[in-house]
């Protein structure tokens, strides 16, 4: 069945300000088995909760098609009422649904998504309460998308086509990746941030309406501050009591790790960022990789205008082209990311590797993040970048992989005979995660074509100094792993990254003190409510003897103000 709904464009203010004559576009569902009131289908549910008496709003209802109409709908008021219940639910709803179909197309992630908690629906809370805030939290199987008042009027984070895709990539990643969600790793919380940021950019350069109304006004430049890298504008503006900043978070950015950068960006703010702060943080990665996105879109725009195309056509039309490939290569890239506690490094290599793996010598692209990733100094140099793809294995051809992503006893006896191909060290247990059977599309200049690959990632335990105290254990134990990618049809490898628990030790004592001094971090005990269930303001530390594991570190990104 075929459900057409209304969604935002992007949010009320930029509307205005961009001139777009319509708030809304139509959205067509296709690939949901079920619809129901709310609106609620098998994998998202809204669910509209009164903030001030806890009780559920009546839920948008289901329209089914009837002839002649071919397509269902979910109706809302007419003329349209952007503040009413109906279309906030069916708008953040859309939102959602399309956001995970732009990860499941076969140009990106080639398969359906899975969430990371036990259950098959995320749950999206429109109206959770008056706070200047969104987040997504595993333990609730939820978005939270809250509002306030300003003298302009009420602000509704749900109303944000940014906020609620920046969300949903959250929830999407956490299944893809669900060790970051327990990473201490200040730039494994920064990597949640940064694809979430370039989730919600992904999205808006699907919008034909935002496209055309943002290059109309820049005269087909995307070189300043845009619709595209200012993350939440509503909201930012709503927030800066200096009438400063009009954004949260700003793709288009200078901002680096050198530590001899004395730079400042346009409002006096330092490009260097200090290392324990994953919000800053995740401005360095983000913002490399939208440079990278203006390069190519720049060479594009020339290149058609060369060929006789008007310069604001040209830039619509390149930078169709420029989102699509970048978006195949940075969202592709995060089925290859290894387990665990993870680096902006790791993540380059994961871009790196899964497009070398499909475009052996077409590099240009890949040059320039290899460029940008040093410039910022996220790596000393390019050969920190280098990865091995297409690789032949003895014997790994005649592997049965059909087995190998139906049997959990298959894959254990299948890792454990290849530890040193998967790096495991010794005598040290493993744990096999689900693995994964994806058809992705690609471009050689043949033509498109389907590949199908075997994912299969394995973790396991690593040791290291805790130096928080005498209010916590000596040692800490966090999660390492490796990905390996298998062609299905040829048995090759396709990539193999693991990672380095030594190279972001330091940066977690650092996050990890800065949480214990600030209360946030707390021992187990002291995490637990009356009711023995665990405190969601508090990152717990549980402790086995003298060895520390975090818990949930992830939901530090939402326990201060603004942070999204």
């Amino acid at each position: 069945m075929e459900v057409s709904v209304e969604m935002m464009i992007q949010d009320p203010l930029v509307t205005r300000l961009k001139g777009i004559t319509r708030a809304t576009e139509g959205f067509v569902i296709k690939r949901e088995p079920f619809f129901l009131d709310g609106p609620v289908t098998r994998r998202v549910a809204v669910l509209d909760l009164d903030a001030e008496t806890g009780r559920l709003h009546p839920g948008v209802r289901f329209a089914p098609p009837t002839p002649p109409r071919k397509r269902g709908t979910y109706p809302v008021p007419r003329p349209l009422d952007l503040y009413s219940g109906p279309f906030i639910q069916t708008s953040v709803f859309a939102t959602v649904l399309r956001t995970m179909y732009m990860f499941e197309d076969a140009d990106t992630l080639g398969r359906e998504l899975h969430w990371a908690f036990d259950g098959p629906q995320l749950l999206v809370v429109p109206r959770a309460g008056n706070w200047a805030n969104a987040f997504y939290e595993r333990e609730s199987r939820s978005l939270q998308l809250f509002f306030f008042d300003t003298p302009a009027g009420r602000v509704y984070t749900s109303l944000s086509r940014d906020i609620v895709a920046h969300e949903t990539g959250h929830a999407v990643l956490d299944g893809v990746a669900p060790a970051l969600y327990h990473a201490i790793t200040p730039q494994s919380l920064a990597l949640h941030e940064a694809v979430a940021d370039m989730t919600a950019l992904f999205l808006s350069l699907q919008s034909a309406n935002l496209v055309d109304a943002v290059l109309r006004d820049t005269g087909g430049s995307i070189q300043n501050s845009t619709a595209f890298n200012s993350i939440a504008e509503e909201l930012g503006r709503a927030l800066d009591a200096a009438g400063q900043a009009h954004y949260l978070r700003n793709l288009n950015n200078d901002r680096t790790l050198d530590p001899d950068d004395d730079s400042v960006d346009r409002w006096g703010r330092p490009n260097r960022v200090e290392r324990d702060e994953p919000h800053d943080l995740s401005e360095v990665l983000s913002g490399a990789l939208y440079r990278v996105l203006m390069r190519l879109h720049d060479t594009t725009t020339r290149r058609f205008v060369g060929e006789g195309m008007e310069p604001v056509a040209a830039s619509g039309k390149a930078l169709g082209i420029t989102g699509r490939r970048l978006r195949r290569m940075y969202l592709r890239a995060l089925d290859y990311l290894p387990p665990g506690e993870v680096s902006f490094a790791d993540y380059g290599r994961a871009i790196l590797a899964a497009d070398q793996a499909s475009h052996p010598t077409d590099g240009q692209e890949r040059r320039w993040i290899r460029e940008e990733l040093v410039r910022r100094r996220i790596v000393d140099d390019e050969a920190a970048l280098e990865v091995e793809t297409n690789v032949d294995v003895p014997g790994l051809d005649a592997v049965d992989l059909a087995t190998l992503v139906a049997s959990d006893w298959a894959a254990y006896d299948f890792a454990n005979r290849h530890r040193e191909l998967l790096g495991i060290p010794a005598d040290v247990p493993f744990e096999v995660l689900p693995r994964l059977h994806s058809t992705k599309r690609y471009y050689p200049r043949g033509g498109p074509e389907e590949v199908q690959e075997c994912i299969l990632k394995v973790a396991w335990d690593h040791r290291e100094p805790n130096s928080l105290g005498p209010a916590f254990p000596a040692a800490r134990k966090v999660t390492v792993g490796t990905t390996l990618a298998i062609d299905w049809a040829t048995g090759r490898v396709r990539s193999r990254l693991t990672t380095d628990p030594a190279a972001q030790r330091q940066d977690r004592d650092r996050l990890l003190l800065r949480m214990a001094d600030t209360g946030v971090l707390v021992p187990d005990r002291m995490a637990l409510g009356p009711d023995g269930r665990p405190l969601r303001s508090f990152v717990r530390a549980e402790a086995l003897g003298d060895v520390m594991r975090v818990r949930g570190a992830a939901r530090m990104l939402h326990l201060t103000p603004l942070a999204s």
